[in-house]
């Protein structure tokens, strides 16, 4: 039996392919992925958020190739070449298949799909869905999927169950505990537990992901000795309707808004050539720069002359989601220009994994936000996101398919793959981390870390390991800048990974029950029967 901790693209992807790969699978998320009303928050995560898009080499004159170049481009120096080839190769093929299955992207009026650009691709790849509602779309895309399988009686749906930790058996994860929304924790045990929990990025006070997105999965792994990586590499999005945490996607700039500063004036032209459409970093970094220079606190997002080019109701008819937020905080944006500025929106660190989702833990596999693969880089490529959850999501549910499969866990048969991956463990660090609060000064010295908020244990954790992996890379690339190292250093040109000691954390209070339960059986297989 497979065990899926999450419910995002990945999580879903992830279980539909390890079901057509013949596993029993189990999938456990914090929300309700059914009932009258549909999907909840929690069950979506990020996903569910996301508005620009997924991008994809399925235009003409397009190929995975030019993908992968606007990718590397992208990533400041630190993509892993094979992890970004495959996204564009299998991400073509992924995106092809889902519109064949009936995927609702949106079309232009000769029935073909609609492709929009957004900053950093050299041609329009970015396939959207309710305008600027795709990640929603997507979401309810697999979830029917998902649903449908468990009707079926091949996937057993645990909702409204959080992880609390992983379950280990001589250096092997065996499972997980998960907390029920009655404060009972159950075990549940698996011979493969994939973690598809998320990013951190709701860690910062201004994000545009929902609270819970805290980076959890990530601190469960880092507990069970698993490695994590890259963590310094927090993304933020220049154009966060400010005040808010409401994104205004970047597909909004690549159909022809720009930004200007507190005195009207176009700036992104004269500080990188591709102007608005410059990769995402150097388009909050310049941001940042400006707003220190003026003394002010948001720059101005101009759309008006798309309504103005294209005919009334343009915006409200390419972008409702956004449309209808502007307008619930009082900004007319077909009239106007509206104050934005940056907010974290994307991390790129997480649970070190090779290319098929396995992590140093035997046992234990790792996909989309939660996962660290490489490619991204320092940087992510604007819609690379939900791409990269539908191409490592299923290839995490296929291996972990695999090994189910294989008869006994044995630590001997785990064996992770790819030279980005075998370099990240010969070159690990190990740093301990105390628990309680967050670290003092850990806030103050390092921009990437700058106004993080712990609310829990765990949330310390995490604050203190990235505050270990940011004070340590003493330059500035892609998202991770620093004031006091303002420049990148050729010499810190490769990824890194920790194997962090935490403290261990128990709730004496919570009833751990073993719950005897198998998707397709209803029934438990022991340990020794593995």
């Amino acid at each position: 039996m497979i065990l899926v901790i999450g419910t995002g693209v990945a999580g879903l992807s992830c279980a539909l392919a390890a079901v057509r790969a013949g596993a029993e699978v189990t999938v456990a998320t914090p929300g309700a992925l059914s009932g009258p009303d549909g999907t909840d928050a929690r069950a979506g995560g990020s996903t569910a958020l996301a508005q620009g898009g997924v991008a994809a080499a399925v235009g003409p004159g397009d190929a995975p190739a030019q993908h992968l170049a606007d990718t590397v481009a992208a990533g400041a120096g630190l993509v892993d070449p094979e992890a970004a080839g495959l996204l564009a190769a299998a991400g073509a093929r992924i995106v092809r298949r889902l519109l064949a299955e009936g995927f609702a992207a949106d079309r232009r009026p000769d029935g073909r799909v609609a492709l929009g650009l957004e900053a950093a691709h050299g041609r329009h790849r970015i396939v959207h869905a309710g305008g600027d509602r795709t990640g929603a779309v997507l979401h309810a895309f697999l979830a029917d999927a998902v649903r449908a399988q468990a009707a079926a009686g091949r996937i057993l749906l645990l909702e409204e169950r959080a992880a609390t930790a992983l379950i280990t058996d001589a250096g092997v994860v065996v499972g997980a505990e998960l907390r029920r929304r009655d404060g009972g924790v159950e075990a549940r045990r698996a011979e493969a537990t994939v973690l598809a929990t998320g990013g951190y990025a709701g860690l910062y006070p201004r994000s545009s992901n929902p609270v819970s997105s805290r980076g959890a999965g990530i601190v469960l792994a880092a507990r069970a000795g698993a490695l994590v990586a890259d963590l310094e590499f927090v993304q933020f999005h220049p154009t966060v309707l400010h005040g808010t945490g409401a994104l205004i996607s970047e597909a909004v700039r690549g159909a022809g808004a720009v930004l200007l500063d507190g005195s009207g004036s176009r700036f992104m032209a004269d500080r990188h050539p591709l102007a608005e459409l410059a990769p995402r970093d150097v388009v909050s970094r310049e941001t940042g720069r400006l707003l220190r220079e003026r003394g002010e606190e948001a720059i101005w997002l101009d759309a008006t002359r798309i309504e103005r080019a294209e005919g009334a109701g343009t915006l409200a008819g390419r972008f409702p989601g956004i449309s209808a937020a502007t307008a619930a905080h009082g900004y007319d944006w077909t009239r106007e220009a509206v104050p934005v500025s940056p907010a974290a929106h994307y991390t790129m660190g997480g649970v070190a994994s090779d290319l098929e989702g396995r992590t140093s833990v035997p046992g234990l596999f790792a996909a989309g936000e939660a996962a660290s693969t490489g490619v991204h880089g320092a940087n992510r490529l604007a819609s690379n996101s939900l791409l990269e959850g539908l191409v490592f999501g299923e290839r995490a549910g296929r291996a972990a398919a695999g090994f189910a499969s294989g008869g006994r866990r044995v630590a001997g048969r785990w064996n992770p793959r790819g030279a980005g991956f075998r370099a990240l463990e010969k070159g690990a660090g190990v740093a301990a981390v105390s628990g309680g609060a967050a670290p003092a000064g850990a806030v103050e010295e390092v921009p990437s870390v700058t106004g993080l908020r712990a609310a829990s244990r765990e949330d310390a954790a995490l604050v203190a390991m990235i505050r270990v992996a940011a004070l340590e890379r003493t330059e500035s690339r892609g998202a991770h800048q620093r004031f006091d190292h303002p420049d990148p250093d050729p010499a810190q040109a490769q990824r890194r990974a920790y194997r962090f000691a935490l403290p261990a954390v128990r709730d004496p209070e919570a009833e751990l029950e073993s719950e005897p339960h198998s998707a397709a059986t209803g029934q438990l297989r022991s340990l020794s029967s593995c």
